[in-house]
């Protein structure tokens, strides 16, 4: 088999393009990767195939056939029963055999681009995305946070998944007591076991509470660390790649310490005006990777103005009158959350993990250069962003971005 010791291709069967037959390739892929990301809505598998049976044309594999595929790895298991074949690329034929490689997503992906949304929702968005999904795509959402704001609103032809990340940017996350409000940001990504709707504020709260649960993973200097794999598998086998932005003219530019957003309420027909500050918002209402953040002492003045009409949604008399003046602040607080969580972000690899999710907050160990300390200012939690499981090379790994939008520095 194609994968190496410690990972077994369990299950790769196509089927032919009326589904009537279905035939084994587990013995004969050259390569896998599979790909997770908190900012798609749809999972990626692609697989390498070097065929010996002339199948290609036999079956023949077109996109649009249909693929079961399930794979296993120090213990964990990776079962994909609704995929289709979206691409097939580097087709070469040679003399004794085929190579080329499929590109395969969920059945939902597929469907999502002949369904639309027309209807009118209202009510609570958690409750309107439970709804798209089901109705429109046979879909039960896996997991799925509440939230504290409703929307009127009507689909205009958009697409579910198209439809669903669009509420994500308009939701508020549910009070944690009463004097806390909720903080705006939610995302909206598929994983191995279905489609997830979370609020940012959840992922890292959830995290912080049952700490003893969380994955952790830590990185040594000057050890050999593909060995150390071997060994323990919470072992970072490379050096750590960090992409932060520094660039404080480019931040201030875009508004991310502190914005003056101007509102016109088409309904009212009156403005509003709201400031809304970064610093002031992660001390009281936003729930941050870190109990310390580090913000330039430059948010004393608002340093962007934005231009924005009041979304109310739409076909009610009046608009919607009960949303408080908040809701004028959420907007503006939406655009920033995202911008901070997605501002700092480290690659690392790890031995195959077929346990972690995108969307799962770890805890990473970081070493401080030339000192004994353990853990060094950027140990923490940091969220999955970005992963890839691929096997098939000499060693099995599982590579992630991780972001957060906060450092501490430890005593």
């Amino acid at each position: 088999m194609s994968v190496q010791i410690g990972s077994t291709l369990k299950k790769f069967d196509i089927s032919s393009p009326e589904g009537k037959k279905n035939f084994d390739f587990t013995q004969q892929t050259s390569g896998i990767k599979y790909y997770e990301d908190i900012t798609d809505t749809s999972i990626h598998l692609t697989i390498g195939i070097q065929d010996v049976f002339g199948r290609f044309n036999k079956l023949p594999v077109r996109s649009g056939n249909k693929v079961s595929f399930e794979i296993e790895s120090n213990g964990a298991t990776l079962s994909l029963e609704d995929l289709m074949i979206s691409n097939i690329i580097g087709y070469n034929p040679e003399a004794k055999r085929e190579t080329y490689a499929l590109v395969m997503e969920t059945n939902s992906a597929f469907e999502n681009h002949t369904t639309r949304v027309f209807e009118k929702y209202t009510g609570k968005i958690s409750d309107s995305v439970t709804k798209i999904m089901k109705d429109k795509l046979g879909v039960d959402m896996f997991d799925i946070d509440d939230t504290n704001n409703n929307y009127e609103f009507v689909g205009g032809y958009r697409r579910p998944l198209l439809a669903c990340t669009w509420l994500a940017k308009k939701s508020i996350d549910a009070p944690t007591s009463s004097d806390t409000k909720g903080s705006a940001g939610f995302l909206f990504y598929q994983t191995q076991d279905g489609y997830h709707f979370k609020s940012i504020d959840g992922l890292f709260k959830k995290a912080k509470e049952d700490e003893g649960s969380i994955v952790k993973y830590e990185y040594k200097i000057d050890k050999d660390t593909n060995f150390d794999a071997l060994k323990n598998l919470f072992t970072v086998v490379s050096q750590p790649v960090v992409e932060s932005s520094h660039n404080i003219l480019q931040q201030l530019n875009a508004g991310h310490y502190k914005t003056a957003n101007w509102y016109y309420d088409i309904i009212t027909r009156k403005p509003a005006f709201v400031e809304y500050s970064y610093r002031d918002s992660a001390s009281e209402e936003m729930e941050i990777s870190a109990d310390e953040t580090v913000t330039p002492k430059l948010d004393e003045n608002y340093s962007r103005i934005i231009l924005q009409t009041v979304d109310r949604g739409c076909l009610s008399v009046k608009g919607d009158l009960t949303a408080t003046s908040d809701q004028y602040y959420y907007q503006a607080q939406a655009t920033t959350r995202y911008s901070s969580l997605f501002s700092q972000r480290m690659k690392v690899t790890v031995p195959i993990n077929l346990k972690l999710r995108a969307g799962q907050v770890i805890f990473l160990k970081l070493p401080e250069i030339n000192s004994t300390r353990l853990s060094g200012p950027q140990s923490g939690l940091y969220l999955i962003s970005k992963l890839c499981h691929e096997f098939g090379g000499d060693k099995d790994f599982t590579g992630l971005e991780l972001v957060r939008d906060s450092y501490q520095e430890l005593a």
